[in-house]
Order: C-alpha cells, then sequence, then structure tokens
C-alpha cells in the first residue's frame, strides 16, 4: 500500500506520535544536560525497580513509534496497541504519583486528584487529540475498517 491512500487525520496522528516522543527526548536533554541525563540514570540504576520502569518508558516508546508505523499501514493492532501504551503510562503515574507503587521516578508531584487530572490532562493532550484524529473522523474509521 502506497502513502499516498492514507487519510490525512491518520498520517497527521502517525507523525504526531514520533514527532512528540523525538521531541521528548530533546526536550529532556536540553533541560537536564549531559551531566543532569546521567545522574537521572545512575539514579534509575540503583535498583532493580528504577531500572526495569526506566527500561519499561523506552519500551513503551517504542512500541508506541512502531504502532505509528503500523497505523500508516492499516493495520488494526497500530492503534490497539497506541491506546494500551496509553492506559498503562495513565495507570502508572496515577500509582507513582500518589505514592501506591514504585519509585518516584516519571510521577507528578502533586497532593490532589484535581491536580493529579489537570497537570495529567496538561501532559496528555498530544495523545489525546492524536486518539481523536485516529476514531473520530470518517475517513479514519473507513480506513481501518476496510482492512480488516
Amino acid at each position: 500500500m502506497k502513502l499516498a491512500f492514507i487519510p490525512v487525520p491518520v498520517m497527521i496522528a502517525a507523525s504526531a506520535i514520533i514527532a512528540t516522543r523525538c521531541l521528548e527526548f530533546i526536550l529532556l536533554f536540553d533541560a537536564m544536560g549531559f551531566s543532569g541525563l546521567m545522574s537521572f540514570i545512575e539514579v534509575s540504576a540503583e535498583s532493580w525497580l528504577n531500572c526495569f520502569i526506566l527500561l519499561a518508558s523506552l519500551l513503551i516508546v517504542l512500541i508506541e513509534c512502531r504502532a505509528a508505523y503500523a497505523m500508516m499501514r492499516a493495520r488494526i493492532w497500530g492503534r490497539r496497541a497506541f491506546i494500551g501504551c496509553q492506559v498503562v503510562v495513565v495507570g502508572y503515574m496515577l500509582l507513582a504519583s500518589f505514592e501506591w507503587f514504585g519509585p518516584r521516578i516519571f510521577r507528578f508531584d502533586v497532593d490532589t486528584q484535581g491536580e493529579f487530572l489537570t497537570a495529567l490532562l496538561v501532559q496528555k493532550i498530544p495523545d489525546i487529540v492524536v486518539l481523536l484524529l485516529l476514531f473520530v473522523p470518517a475517513s479514519s474509521r473507513r480506513y481501518f475498517a476496510k482492512r480488516k
């Protein structure tokens, strides 16, 4: 299948997934610098749980990028994989932010559920827009429906 036949909303959504993930790494490196990033990795490697969470987060980024590519090829599993990754990320952030589980990495420093929801919504706006582009437009629904 050629890329010319991909509906515009699907192409924008898939490109946005890849672009936002790459931009997140660039902004992280810019904010922390090389020494800060090395310090973050050292702290993450201090315990098995921190190391597992760091590796799982990198795996999630890779799965999301692979899912974006699959969506451009009209693979339904790509949409499902992206939604699954979002559910895992939001679930972990909820558990970590209220100190119900895990270490203090990848969490929001909040005290109430309202603050958590606000911080989560602000962080997840790009992913919400991507999901809307994949499921709401009729051209997106037709694109995935006829490729079953």
